[in-house]
């Protein structure tokens, strides 16, 4: 697995959701904090539309699923399970 793909994957959600990429991952923070946080997602489905839409753009979406988290999740946990994904794809 590449991380160099991983950290592409991060700074493209934390860019889609105009958010700083080194305040968002590493704190723990939950989806529901997350969305909270970023000005441009409203919800559940905006955060999970950014996920989507960087996976899209990295044109890792055929090898992956968008992971099915709630909101009291991390963003860790989200990309742990992406990262776990392209380990398997690997």
């Amino acid at each position: 697995m590449s991380y160099a793909i991983l950290d592409a994957f991060k700074t493209t959600v934390a860019r889609r959701l105009e958010l700083d990429a080194a305040t968002l991952y590493g704190r723990s923070l939950k989806l529901a904090e997350v969305v909270v946080r970023s000005p441009v997602a409203t919800n559940s489905i905006d955060l999970m539309e950014a996920v989507a839409g960087a996976m899209a753009e990295l044109e890792i979406d055929d090898k992956l699923e968008l992971p099915a988290l709630t909101l009291d999740h991390t963003i860790d946990d989200l990309v742990a399970e992406v990262q776990g994904q392209l380990a398997r794809a690997a």
